[in-house]
């Protein structure tokens, strides 16, 4: 055993085996709720130079369940980690099979270790990076995380109690934030939208163990289930023509626990190496390569397995977003047998999960191959339909653009040119189209976000009745007198051209132009 990262890491683990397995007798499939606080204090070692003492203490904050037994656990954890060259100690063995009147048992745990900084600041990175993927899937479980170095403070509190999630089996959830995923996009007010992911659940498949691995004792199933989804939301993007840039893979265990600890010297398991082992890219036009900038000092909750497109067939490098959206796959290992399971059982289905876990997908490819396959499909479909409604919606900005510059050029009037000049502030025909296709893209995308705030429940203030009223007849107003104009020149068959497109022209901040794409490119005033 190496390092405070590592012991912290699974003794929480332990713990919170521990407290499903506690909480699933009263309640089975309820989400795990409480609070631990994780702190290190760390001094300069008055024996070895360059080094410092740390003393890690991993406590209850007064909420984990009942059933305790400090001597007990004590001696389990120690066998757990043999190779922890450390003291492991309660604070008072007095208070052993002590519980307070709500049935809790506090407690409080400290071992201590001598470390370098810098292996110090990478654990301290490591156990971060542990407690965000553990809040992604139990949110109602709460960290304090604290290091104390030579009297320099650094305080952070994990949770994600009151974030939307989605439920899946097994008292797990998963969090739909996305700004746990990827850094929020610079997209103005599309900030203010749809923050969510939307997962698609692959069908679940049951794992075939290899033989050697299932002399070990496992006696149950384990049973995997994926779950795709885009980041951000499509809905976020509008007028940019979205890309995939990257996918994230992040592995999770019985009892939503990780089953990978992210470490810079850990190496990648050889079958996510190969990017198109489990899922085949090429149907959807991408080329992954495996993504070698490892950097542990992000807010983020950090994947397991990331790739980053090499190539994309039909990218189009005018007009799409810098940042492009990431597929993020979460693949859920769950166990299962006839009978209750108990904590060491449980700990020791992790503990295969994560030592044989190439091993067990490798024996089980097909299958897991053709599930992942059907959650990655139907998450990116999402994607593709937003590239088609992209495209037409740019076609028929284009139209609708040609035709009011036909209708304006090819006047007659000299009187109309200059009025359709001056709507738009335009000095001539050409900055005229410039700004006729600038107000196009600012008014559909003003619509969009709109439908999609509608959509996430996020209705952004409305105008009352009176002041929608006046906007309205402002901007009837100000059509008919386009439109007029139009007729006097003796453009007769352009009125109803005019009438569904010069809209437009009109310097009120209207947010009722609506591109029908439908209609051969036709904005019709709604």
């Amino acid at each position: 055993m190496e390092g405070t990262a590592v012991a912290v890491c699974e003794i929480l683990k332990y713990l919170i085996i521990h407290w499903r397995c506690e909480t699933a007798r009263i309640s089975k499939g309820a989400l795990l709720e409480g609070e631990l606080v994780i702190s290190i204090e760390a001094l300069n070692s008055k024996h070895q130079a360059n080094t410092l003492h740390c003393v890690t203490t991993i406590a209850s904050a007064g909420s984990i369940f009942g059933g305790l037994v400090l001597k007990k656990i004590l001696k389990e954890i120690q066998s757990i980690l043999p190779g922890l060259s450390a003291e492991l100690s309660w604070t008072s063995e007095e208070t052993s099979y002590s519980q307070d009147v709500s049935g809790v048992t506090p407690f409080q745990m400290i071992f201590e270790v001598h470390e370098k900084p810098r292996t110090l600041m990478t654990d301290s990175l490591v156990i971060k990076n542990f407690l965000r993927k553990v809040i992604t899937v139990l949110p109602k479980i709460r960290f304090n995380f604290s290091v104390k170095v030579n009297g320099i403070l650094s305080m952070e509190i994990f949770g994600a109690e009151n974030e939307p999630t989605l439920n899946l089996s097994n008292g797990i959830a998963l969090v739909v934030n996305h700004q746990h995923y990827v850094s929020t996009p610079k997209f103005g007010a599309t900030e203010l939208l749809c923050s969510r992911i939307h997962p698609v659940l692959g069908h679940p498949v049951m794992l075939f163990i290899p033989d050697d691995v299932a002399k070990m004792g496992l006696l149950g199933e384990l049973i995997l289930t994926p779950a795709a989804a885009l980041c951000p939301c499509p809905k976020v993007f509008s007028n940019q023509l979205n890309r995939i840039s990257s996918a994230s893979i992040f592995l999770y265990g019985p009892s939503g626990l990780p089953l990978i600890l992210l470490n810079p010297e850990q190496p990648t398991s050889t079958i996510f190496k190969d990017t198109s082992y489990f899922i085949n890219w090429k149907k959807h036009h991408l080329c992954m390569v495996p993504n070698l900038d490892f950097n542990l000092d992000r807010d983020l909750v950090l994947p397991d397995v990331s790739y980053q497109v090499e190539s994309s067939e039909g990218d189009q490098t005018q007009n799409m977003d810098p940042q492009g959206q990431t597929l993020l796959l979460f693949l859920f290992v769950d166990f299962h047998s006839g009978f209750p399971v108990q904590k060491m059982e449980l700990w020791g289905v992790h503990t295969l999960l994560t030592t044989h876990l190439s091993a067990i997908l490798t024996e089980s490819h097909s299958v897991v191959q053709d599930s992942i396959q059907v959650a990655v499909d139907q998450a990116l479909e999402q994607h593709h339909h937003a590239v088609k409604a992209h495209q037409k919606l740019q076609a028929s900005l284009s139209v609708a653009v040609n035709s009011i510059m036909s209708i304006m050029t090819g006047s007659t009037s000299s009187s109309f040119r200059k009025t359709c000049l001056q709507t738009l502030q335009a000095a001539d025909t050409q900055e005229f189209g410039t700004k006729l296709h600038k107000s196009f893209h600012e008014i559909t995308q003003n619509r969009f976000l709109h439908h999609c705030s509608r959509e996430v429940k996020q209705l952004l203030p409305e105008k009352n009745n009176a002041e929608q009223s006046t906007e309205d007849a402002h901007e009837n107003s100000s059509l008919e007198l386009l439109a007029g104009r139009a007729v006097a020149a003796g453009n007769l068959q352009s009125v109803r051209v005019a009438k569904s497109r010069l809209c437009v022209l009109n310097r009120a901040p209207s947010r009722r132009l609506h591109v029908c794409p439908a209609a051969a490119g036709a904005a019709c005033c709604l």
